[in-house]
């Protein structure tokens, strides 16, 4: 694992293809998923996206970029066996990549680290133009060829123009998370297809704070501590 200093802030979304709202969030993931499509079978899909506003992996500055992880998972998803991809920002400079691939795969701690131990098949890092929209209560990202998610906040009734938020989560972006209805799914990378236009199925949006400080305390998630 490096033990190169880091720390990244920015805004996240997040579509899955659970029918509105996805009980990992509120079961630790012990739940039984509900597909919004019957033609995606028997797993799920989530496609997660990172706008770094602030950040640095020494002296190496991210500022600006983006990356995506990508989860394919059984319908009860802390039974492990995941397969996952990684998409980093083509606009990163080899230094950058280098940075956010240990990241993103974990080696360099923080909170993907905690996940290695659910992951059966890593498809491997790709790259693309990630294009990460952020409008009030909607939050949308494209990547030419491979990606296409929206996602759009559920108002709460109290006309404060928020959404429903849920807090003390066990998600690895962030313990809070803002609760939506997702505008449009499209995924097409590392062998990973899923297309939903139901605008039935589930997302989320936050902002995020990590480091490669961040300890397995702060968040654990293995079949043994998942119930």
């Amino acid at each position: 694992m490096s033990d190169i200093e880091w720390k990244l802030s920015g805004q996240y979304a997040e579509n899955c293809s659970c029918v509105y709202l996805c009980p990992c969030i509120f079961t630790n993931s012990t739940a039984l998923s509900i597909p919004a499509t019957p033609e995606i079978g028997d797993h799920c899909v989530a496609a997660i996206a990172l706008n770094i506003v602030d950040g640095h992996f020494g002296d190496v500055s991210l500022n600006g970029l983006s990356f995506m992880i990508i989860l394919k998972t059984a319908l009860v998803m802390s039974e492990g066996g995941w397969t996952t991809a990684v998409i980093l920002d083509s606009k990163a400079n080899e230094d950058q990549r280098q940075a956010l691939e240990l990241i993103t795969t974990g080696k360099a701690g923080g909170p993907l680290s905690m996940l290695q131990p659910m992951i059966k098949d890593f498809t491997g890092v790709h790259y693309g133009d990630i294009q990460f929209h952020l409008e009030e209560n909607k939050r949308s990202v494209v990547v030419p060829g491979l990606i296409e998610i929206g996602v759009e906040g559920y108002l709460s009734r109290r006309q404060n123009g928020e959404p429903f938020y849920i807090d003390n989560v066990g998600h690895p972006v962030s313990s809070r998370l803002a609760l939506g209805l997702a505008t449009g799914s499209h995924v097409h990378v590392g062998g990973i297809d899923w297309d939903d236009d139901t605008k039935t199925n589930n997302g989320h949006f936050y902002s995020f704070d990590w480091s490669g400080a961040s300890k397995p305390t702060d968040y654990v998630f293995d079949k043994d501590s998942a119930a």
